[in-house]
């Protein structure tokens, strides 16, 4: 697989900044996973920037099928341009309002391992700095923070492990062998640090208590066959979380700090918001060898 991005870099130069003109408070989505066709249900919470004039709302996307837009419910009026979704007909006044956008794209086509994608049947996501328009249209830029609940569904026999951001809230069976798991992260965070991971993975889990008296859970996910070189990680892991309450009074703010370890990341680590992704070259070792 090729993690290069095609076509031509597009030049942003921090003097040509400018507040979006929209805000996005929260995010609602619904992931149907399929390697070939995965559907994603996007259902935000939109207000508009009241310190920017009125302006269409110009939503980033890249490689996607579009299949429908709602506002309030309704259908509304859209156009595409290049591969931006413009919106102009959208409620005045400082109301939120809701967006709701359905889309499919083929992870396993995905060859630049940025936004969601397939290698070895697993998926994963990769969205800093611009991966999150592969997954569906949005305003794909660090300063706009949103609150994200996430619904995974997918066969339970091929991926029995669904992950994203945040604290896992409800979890079940579907019809036809399926299951689901919904995931709430209640920080405000920018759409590079989205995470998703479903496959077969297996856990070395830690259960600690801290300073402050709240129970977290810790986990180290890897593929069958690497769980003798998480003790390290583990410990790692342990330690930092003991160091950041004690050195800055930073308790950890989740029920769970969940690390995944794969040799399917073209990067050497990255820091989502409560489900880190480590290349395993970086994480993996074992104390008889390494």
């Amino acid at each position: 697989m090729s993690s290069l991005r095609e076509g031509p870099t597009t030049v942003v130069r921090r003097e040509d900044y400018a507040a979006p003109a929209y805000w996005i408070d929260t995010v609602d989505l619904c992931f149907d996973l399929d390697p070939a066709k995965t559907r994603v249900l996007n259902k935000m919470r939109l207000r508009r920037n009241p310190e920017v004039a009125a302006q269409a709302l110009r939503l980033d996307g890249e490689d996607l099928n579009l299949a429908r837009v709602l506002v309030n419910g309704a259908g509304c009026s859209f156009k595409m341009d290049g591969q931006q979704l413009v919106l102009e007909s959208l409620p005045e006044g400082s109301e939120p309002f809701d967006l709701e956008i359905f889309t499919t794209c083929a992870p396993e086509k995905n060859t630049q391992l940025m936004g969601l994608y397939v290698s070895q049947g697993t998926f994963f996501t990769q969205c800093e700095a611009e991966g999150f328009r592969r997954i569906t249209y949005f305003l794909d830029r660090p300063d706009v923070m949103a609150s994200y609940t996430v619904t995974l569904r997918a066969d339970k026999a091929k991926y029995p492990v669904l992950l994203s951001n945040g604290n896992l809230v409800e979890e079940g069976k579907l019809p036809d062998g399926r299951h689901f798991a919904k995931w709430v992260d209640p920080h405000k965070k920018p759409c590079y640090l989205f995470a998703l991971v479903a496959g077969q993975l297996v856990a070395r889990e830690q259960r600690i208590t801290s300073r402050s008296g709240g129970q977290h859970q810790l986990q180290v996910y890897v593929r069958p066959g690497d769980m003798d070189k998480t003790e390290h990680a583990m410990n790692s892991l342990i330690a930092s979380v003991v160091w950041d309450e004690a050195r800055f009074g930073l308790p950890l703010d989740l029920e769970r700090f969940m690390i995944v370890a794969t040799a399917d990341f073209n990067m050497g680590a990255m820091e989502n918001k409560g489900l880190n992704i480590f290349n395993t070259k970086y994480v993996l070792a074992n104390s008889a060898t390494a």
